[in-house]
């Protein structure tokens, strides 16, 4: 046991200095709209709807005014870091030590592994808590199963939408499959031709029609180790003339789902052509108040502005090809 312990805390050193390096390559990436363009004034809208919404235990809720989320809260730090915002700034600080206040005794956040995954990125991108971030991949990676999937939870069936969360935030933390296996045999599982569609997409176990969302989760998973340019044509073929992805063809752009779609192109090296389309239709898809409205979360039963959706949009605005390697 205490070997094994070692060879994770060699892995997680690797995680750190990968995460460095990762962080280093995207900031000198990226490109930096011009101030005062509709693109600039998007992502400062966002930023302050994200900051503006933060409730006085440092957390951040789905709802403005509603009860703090754990994986809200991860994302909003996660979002406000990749549109450059300061890891010392207070704002940051107080999201990381609600994180730290409300990680369980094992390890985990509410002993879900998608929460779990994008805390770890989020403490990850703002420098702190290597502890914390240690003891929850720990649980993490226990939680997988024999198959290679992860469900919601430790021990629960494989679900195609927490596996791919979980091999995307394995991935952004920079690990890959010559060091960890775990990441080879999830990538194995969601990529078995059984629960591929007919399509060549991929839907949730009790759909029928392929899942424009969740296929762009599971691109982002196997990017970029599979060669995907069948189901990435599959999926630009249903950019709406507004720019944006629904979530089913021919349904109308949603933020959340054309958020996903960006970063699926982005994690598989496609040409900007159609990602800059798509980052348009944020422009005129964002409210006055900076957020973006869509029913892609879970809680949500009709289109309602929420954080969640916010930050995705942020996150894919940012997103680049030096997000996965």
């Amino acid at each position: 046991m205490k070997k094994q312990n070692n060879r994770f805390k060699l892995l997680f050193n690797i995680i750190l200095l990968n995460t460095i390096v990762l962080s280093t390559s995207i900031t000198i990436a990226q490109d930096i709209p011009s101030k005062g363009s509709s693109l600039f004034t998007t992502i400062e809208n966002a930023k302050e709807y994200i900051i503006n919404n933060q409730n006085v235990d440092g957390g951040w809720p789905l709802i403005p005014g509603e009860e703090s989320d754990v994986e809200v809260t991860a994302l909003a730090i996660w979002s406000l870091i990749d549109a450059d915002w300061g890891t010392g700034s207070s704002i940051v600080r107080r999201g990381v030590r609600f994180l730290e206040r409300n990680q369980h005794e094992n390890g985990s956040w509410n002993n879900n592994t998608a929460h779990t995954i994008f805390s770890v990125i989020a403490l990850a991108k703002g420098n702190t808590a290597p502890d914390v971030r240690f003891k929850a991949l720990h649980w993490h990676k226990k939680a997988q199963n024999r198959s290679g999937s992860w469900g919601s939870q430790s021990n629960n069936t494989g679900h195609i939408l927490y596996t791919a969360a979980s091999l995307v935030g394995l991935k952004k933390l920079g690990l890959t499959t010559r060091h960890f296996k775990p990441l080879l045999s999830g990538m194995e599982w969601i990529a078995d031709p059984e629960r591929i569609n007919f399509d060549g997409g991929w839907t949730l176990p009790s759909g029928t029609q392929s899942d424009i969302y969740v296929t762009s989760w599971v691109l982002q998973a196997l990017s970029p180790d599979y060669d995907l340019d069948e189901q990435i044509a599959w999926i630009k073929q249903f950019q709406n003339k507004d720019g944006g992805f629904g979530r089913y063809r021919g349904n109308a752009s949603d933020p959340e789902v054309t958020a996903s779609v960006i970063m699926a192109l982005a994690a598989s090296e496609d040409p900007l052509n159609t990602r800059r389309i798509a980052i348009s239709y944020f422009t005129k898809a964002q409210s006055e108040n900076g957020g973006f409205i869509s029913d892609t979360p879970i809680e949500l039963k009709t289109p309602t502005e929420n954080l969640q959706t916010t930050c995705f949009v942020l996150i894919a605005i940012h997103a680049n090809t030096n997000d996965t390697k």
